[in-house]
C-alpha cells in the first residue's frame, strides 16, 4: 500500500478542494492548518502507478499542474491496517449504529438497538462521509413510512446500505458495483453480520443494467454526472409508487440533476414528488413516484 502526500500554499486550497468534490468519491484526504492556511494532501493506493495516475487524474480536474513533488511511502500490510482504520469512527442515526469490525468487542449497543460492523478496506463507505449518511439517513425515513420489499443498490461499495437494508426488514436485497474488490469487501462485511447469504452481490456497471426486474427502492450513491448519464436506467429499476434515492451530489449540483430528472420523469409521463437534503458540501434527492 501507498501512502502519497503533498503540502500545499494556502492560494490553492479553495480550487483543489473543488476539483476533489469534483471527482469524489476518491482516496484523498484534503486538511487545512487554521494557522497557516496551508494544507495537506493525502492519498492511499494499492501501487506507485496507481498513486502517479490518481495525481493526473486530479491535476486533469484542478486545471493545474503540483508545483512540487508527492512523497511516497510504502506501508506494509500491518501498517496500512491502522492507517486506514484511523478515519473510521462508529456513528448512529436513530436506532442503528455503524462501528469498525475492531471495535467489536469494546462498543456497546445500547439494549434495543441496531449494529452493524464494518471494515470498509479500500472500499468507498463507512458512513463518516456525508454522501454515505444522507443515503442512508434517507432510506431509513423511506423504510419507516412505507414497505420496502426489495431494494437495488447502486455502486455499493463497502456494503454499507445492503447490509443496512436488511436491518431494516428489507426482504431482497441487491447490491452491484463496477469494482471487483469493492464486492469483495462487500460480500466479506455481509458475512462479519451473518447476513451473507440474504443479499445477492454482483460486479457490474450501472449501465449494463436490464430493465426485466423493478425495486421498491433504489438507492445509488454515485457522481452527479454518471447519474445524469444514466437517469433512463435508473428510473427503469424502480416499480411504480417506488422511491429512487441519489447522492453523491455536491450541493452546488443538485438542482441541476433535480431538473435533469423532472424533465426526464414528466417525458416518460411518470407523476412524482422530489425532496432535497443537503449535508455540508453534499446533497442528496430523493425521488417518490
Amino acid at each position: 500500500m501507498i501512502k502519497s502526500s503533498l503540502t500545499l500554499q494556502p492560494d490553492c486550497i479553495q480550487s483543489l478542494e473543488d476539483a476533489l468534490y469534483e471527482i469524489a468519491p476518491n482516496n484523498w484526504s484534503l486538511m487545512v492548518n487554521s494557522d497557516d492556511g496551508r494544507g495537506k494532501i493525502d492519498g492511499f493506493f494499492k501501487s506507485i502507478e496507481e498513486a502517479k495516475e490518481a495525481i493526473g487524474v486530479l491535476e486533469g480536474v484542478w486545471g493545474n499542474e503540483f508545483q512540487d513533488e508527492f512523497s511516497h511511502i510504502v506501508f506494509v500490510e500491518e501498517d496500512w491496517a491502522q492507517a486506514y482504520k484511523a478515519h473510521f469512527k462508529p456513528w448512529s442515526f436513530g436506532t442503528i449504529h455503524w462501528i469498525p469490525e475492531w471495535e467489536k468487542k469494546t462498543f456497546t449497543v445500547p439494549s434495543g438497538h441496531q449494529a452493524l460492523y464494518l471494515d470498509p478496506g479500500m472500499a468507498f463507505g463507512t458512513g463518516n462521509h456525508e454522501t454515505t449518511r444522507l443515503c442512508l439517513e434517507s432510506m431509513i425515513k423511506v423504510c419507516e413510512i412505507k414497505t420496502v420489499k426489495d431494494l437495488m443498490d447502486i455502486g455499493c461499495g463497502s456494503g454499507i446500505l445492503s447490509l443496512s437494508a436488511k436491518l431494516l426488514g428489507v426482504d431482497k436485497v441487491r447490491a452491484i458495483d463496477s469494482d471487483p474488490d469493492a464486492i469483495k469487501v462487500s460480500k466479506e462485511n455481509a458475512n462479519e453480520n451473518s447476513i451473507g447469504g440474504d443479499i445477492e452481490f454482483k460486479v457490474q456497471p450501472l449501465e449494463n443494467l436490464g430493465n426485466e426486474e423493478k425495486f421498491d427502492l433504489v438507492v445509488a450513491n454515485i457522481q452527479a454526472d454518471i447519474l445524469i448519464k444514466n437517469s433512463t436506467i435508473l428510473i427503469q429499476q424502480t416499480k411504480d409508487k417506488g422511491t429512487v434515492v441519489l447522492s453523491g451530489i455536491l450541493a452546488k449540483e443538485i438542482n441541476l440533476v433535480e431538473k435533469h430528472f423532472h424533465n426526464q420523469l414528466q417525458e416518460d409521463g411518470i407523476s412524482f414528488s422530489s425532496q432535497i437534503s443537503i449535508k455540508g458540501e453534499w446533497s442528496v434527492l430523493q425521488l417518490s413516484l
